[in-house]
């Protein structure tokens, strides 16, 4: 018979998740033989490193014993020949290493093992141990200080502060655009326009301005320009030969024309003068602008064309805004007619601004967004 081995005082407690190899419960049977004895033990716990036992009496740690691992799979019957060494003896239960276990034998164990574990095999009372066990590795517990010190609380605190800040502001600017998108319609050009009247070249000629250098306004019947163009003339009937013949030299060459007819234009109304290009004499073609003429008693309003196939959507407006190029303040408006342009297929809306625009204004680009009002609660 082997020495006794004494164990040793300091024992140090592992958790079953921290051992080298995971034990585990089986529905087996373990009988051990030793010096012309046999005895039966009950099962505790098994391993690929040994097993746990419950020994009708105590066994000598060191001692060998032979053991015969029974399993009982459905109606097969699988029994393990292995060599176990006794290590501890405690409270009943004693602990066994295998000695020399062959590869062989170490894989059928780590198949029963795993087959276990994973619920595959169980009996009866095993089975809700199967079911509430955690089946992985916990990690080690370690203990770590959650107290923080004022400066991490306040890096905390800003860094929420600002993802909260961007989240809002993102939110906003999408909502923002999705307004924009469902309820804005915006203009595809306008200006600043006038009921004025626009003095235009009849033919190509020269052209002389009346009114003084600097001027910005005009009287009706102030002389504005003088024209000098050739007399357009054509000879279609006998008549008109025969009439060619008894005219004077003088009325000929003006006829054919050789000489120029000079004409004087005044202005109809009492106006504001616009230049749409610099004041100077000289040679014009036929239909240039010359001056436009905006009465004094007439306010300037937007002129904004819309897509046709807009009309539907501007039936229910709730308000108007305005930006005219070079001023700061945005303007709201309201429309006070509406017509429809035959070259170019589009709706022409006047809007008129809800402040008075000054003359400098004229013809210059505005941006104007119409916003769209639920049905029922705004209209054109």
């Amino acid at each position: 018979m082997n020495s006794v081995l004494s164990p040793a005082a300091n024992v140090v407690h592992e958790a079953v998740d921290e051992r080298q190899h995971v034990r585990s419960k089986l529905p087996a049977r373990v009988t051990l033989s030793g010096t012309g004895d046999s005895f039966a033990c009950e099962l505790q716990d098994i391993s690929l490193g040994g097993l746990g036992l419950r020994c009708p009496h105590e066994l000598s740690p060191g001692a060998l014993y032979a053991a015969a691992i029974q399993l009982d799979l459905n109606r097969v019957a699988l029994t393990l020949d292995v060599q176990l060494r006794i290590t501890s003896q405690h409270d009943g239960m004693t602990g066994a290493e295998f000695v020399d276990l062959d590869p062989q034998k170490r894989d059928i164990l780590r198949y029963l093992l795993s087959a276990y574990m994973s619920g595959e095999i169980a009996d009866v009372n095993g089975l809700f141990n199967v079911m509430q066990r955690e089946n992985y590795i916990k990690q080690r517990k370690q203990k770590f200080s959650a107290d923080r010190t004022p400066l991490e609380r306040l890096k905390a605190v800003a860094g929420s502060a600002l993802y909260l800040v961007a989240g809002v502001a993102v939110a906003s600017v999408l909502l923002y655009k999705s307004y924009l998108l469902f309820f804005s319609v915006p203009a595809s050009q306008a200006l600043v326009s006038a009921d004025a009247h626009i003095v235009s070249m009849p033919e190509n000629g020269y052209v002389r301005f009346l009114i003084p250098e600097g001027a910005t306004r005009v009287k009706a019947g102030e002389p504005i320009a003088s024209v000098s163009t050739q007399l357009a003339t054509s000879f279609t009937t006998p008549a008109d030969l025969e009439a060619l013949a008894r005219i004077s030299q003088t009325d000929l060459q003006s006829l054919l024309g050789r000489a120029l007819i000079e004409t004087t234009i005044a202005s109809p109304c009492d106006c504001y003068v616009y230049f749409p290009r610099k004041q100077s004499d000289g040679y014009a073609y036929k239909f240039d602008e010359l001056v436009h003429l905006i009465p004094a008693s007439d306010d300037l309003y937007v002129k904004a064309s819309f897509p046709f196939a807009k009309l539907k959507d501007l039936n229910r407006i709730s308000s108007i805004d305005l930006q005219v190029f070079g001023q700061a303040e945005a303007l709201k408006g309201q429309v006070i007619r509406s017509a429809v342009d035959a070259e170019t297929q589009s709706l022409v809306l006047s809007i008129r601004p809800d402040q008075p625009l000054p003359l400098e204004a004229y013809q210059k680009p505005v941006t104007v967004e119409l916003f769209k009002g639920l049905p029922l609660t705004s209209s054109l």
